[in-house]
C-alpha cells in the first residue's frame, strides 16, 4: 500500500477506537445508574397487582361485563354537539369577513345547512328517546332494578344458551 492509503486508514482506526470507547462509556454509565440509583424495592405480588383499579373503590365482580348501550349513545350525542359548538364559534368570528368579501349569503346558507343536519339528528334522537335516561325506547326494556342502579343478571350469549338447552334436554 502506498503512504497515502496507510495514513488514510490510520485516521479511520483512531476514529473507530474513539467511537467504541465513547459508546462503552455511555452504556456503562447507563447500566450503573440503572443499577445503583433507580433501584426499586422488590415486593412480592400480593394478588392485587393484576386486578383492575376502579378509582380506589374495591373491585366488584368481573371487569368484562356488558355495559348499557345508552352510555355510548349519550356520549356520542354529546360529542357531536360539542364539535358543533367548536365549529360554530370560529365561523361566527370570521362571518364579518365573509360579508365584507361579498360571500355572506353563501356562508350563512352553509352554516344553516350544517345546523339543519344537526337539528335533524337531534330530532331523530328525541323521537328515539335517546336523550331520556330513564325512558324505555322501543326494544329496550328497562326494569326497576336497572333504574335503581342495582346489579342486573347479564343475559347469556347465544353460544352459551345452546349449551344450556343441551343440558336441560339431557336431564
Amino acid at each position: 500500500m502506498t503512504q497515502l492509503a496507510s495514513s488514510y486508514f490510520e485516521g479511520f482506526g483512531s476514529v473507530f477506537v474513539f467511537a467504541t470507547l465513547g459508546a462503552l462509556f455511555v452504556f456503562a454509565n447507563l447500566f450503573l445508574i440503572g443499577k445503583l440509583i433507580f433501584r426499586r424495592p422488590h415486593k412480592p405480588d400480593d394478588g392485587q397487582k393484576g386486578e383492575a383499579f376502579e378509582c380506589g373503590e374495591p373491585t366488584m365482580g368481573d371487569s368484562w361485563i356488558r355495559f348499557d348501550v345508552r352510555f355510548y349513545t349519550l356520549m356520542l350525542i354529546f360529542l357531536i354537539f360539542d364539535i358543533e359548538i367548536a365549529i360554530l364559534f370560529p365561523w361566527a368570528n370570521v362571518y364579518d369577513e365573509f360579508i365584507a368579501a361579498g360571500h355572506g349569503l353563501y356562508a350563512f346558507c352553509a352554516m344553516f345547512f350544517f345546523l339543519g343536519i344537526l337539528t335533524l339528528g337531534l330530532a331523530y334522537d328525541w323521537v328515539r328517546k335517546d336523550l331520556e335516561w330513564t325512558s324505555t325506547a322501543p326494544g329496550r326494556a328497562v326494569s326497576e332494578e336497572v333504574l335503581a342502579g342495582g346489579v342486573v343478571d347479564v343475559p347469556k350469549l347465544p353460544s352459551e344458551m345452546s349449551s344450556d338447552v343441551k343440558e336441560e334436554s339431557a336431564a
